[in-house]
Order: C-alpha cells, then sequence, then structure tokens
C-alpha cells in the first residue's frame, strides 16, 4: 500500500516525501519486515477518521496513479496568475519543484500538487522545511533540499507560502495567520 511504502521508503509517487523527524523513523521502519511495516500500516489507516467522523475498519484502496496525473494538471490548469511570489518560488525552488515536467535535478521529484505538506490544515510543515531545508532525508536517493530561512525573510515566507497553497492546493482554503505561522516555525528552528 502506499503508507506502508512511504513507511517503508520514505516516499510514495502519490504522496509527499518523508523528511526532519520523520526520516529517522523510516530509516527505522526499512529494517523491519514488510509484513510488519504492512501491520502497521493497516493499523494506522484503520485510526483514520472517515469524513463522517467514524473510524474506518478497513483499509483504504489508494487511489490510482491516473487520479494523482489529474490532480497535478489540475493544480496546474487553476494556477494563479504570474506574480513575484511565484518569481520567488522559480528562484527558489523551481529547479528542483516541478510538475514533473522538468529535469530531475536532486533526488526524487514528487509533484508538489501531490504533497500532504501543501494539503494539510496548518503550513508548519511547509514552513518548517523551506526555513530548515531537509538535511537528513530518510535515504540519500530522496535527496536533500537547502535551507531558505536565512535567505528569506518574513515577508517572503508568508507571500511564498501563500501562492504555494493556491498553486498546488487550489481546492484548499487559504491558510489563515501565516504571519504567526512563520514566527513559530522561525522560532523552532535549532
Amino acid at each position: 500500500t502506499a503508507l506502508r511504502q512511504y513507511l517503508q521508503q520514505g516516499h510514495h509517487a502519490e504522496h509527499g516525501l518523508a523528511g526532519g523527524a520523520m526520516a529517522a523513523v523510516v530509516r527505522g521502519l526499512a529494517q523491519l519486515p514488510t509484513a510488519d511495516v504492512q501491520a502497521m500500516a493497516h493499523y494506522l489507516v484503520a485510526l483514520q477518521r472517515s469524513p463522517q467522523g467514524s473510524l474506518q475498519g478497513s483499509l483504504q484502496v489508494p487511489a490510482p496513479a491516473v487520479d494523482a496525473a489529474a490532480l497535478v494538471r489540475s493544480a496546474a490548469a487553476q494556477a494563479p496568475l504570474p506574480g513575484a511570489a511565484q518569481r520567488l518560488f522559480e528562484a527558489a525552488c523551481g529547479a528542483c519543484h516541478h510538475d514533473g515536467d522538468g529535469p530531475v535535478v536532486l533526488g526524487l521529484n514528487q509533484p508538489l500538487a501531490l504533497n500532504t505538506t501543501l494539503h494539510s490544515e496548518r503550513p508548519d510543515n511547509l514552513l518548517r522545511s523551506v526555513i530548515d531545508g531537509i538535511q537528513q532525508p530518510a535515504f540519500v536517493a530522496i535527496g536533500h533540499m537547502p535551507a531558505f530561512g536565512h535567505a528569506l525573510d518574513d515577508r517572503q515566507l508568508v507571500e511564498l507560502a501563500a501562492w504555494m497553497r493556491r498553486r498546488f492546493a487550489p481546492q484548499q482554503p487559504a491558510w489563515p495567520d501565516l504571519p504567526a505561522a512563520v514566527a513559530r516555525a522561525r522560532a523552532l528552528r535549532p
């Protein structure tokens, strides 16, 4: 399943990459038998609440790859008009992060429209990734990401995060109070 692969390999083609503290968890789980990690994945999925609020009783079937490709195309079709935030993204992030139609510069190129960080209720993980980078990915093949915390000021981080949400997760509402989220993320820097 998708979750088993994520837990054991640190990535799945239709989801995000494991970084930060989760990278150490993945490195540990990679040592376990696949059946054990599959059982953990099944248990974790069973704990998820359905949209109606009840617990799931069985493992959800992952969406086919066609749905992932459609999500990437849909996000691209709804892209915001070009502006300063897009230019900031292209300059800082665009060489590695694209919709799969550009060169693979470093590690895996997961389209950001599939990244769970951009679809989450809070921007904290995205901001931490941009500020601190990904210095220790679960596996080298996933690739590293440089830290931009010293290169971008708070205003730029707010603009970049808001633009990324609109560009790569257009069906999600805007994150509220991004300046406060940036302050929280900066306060957590090592």
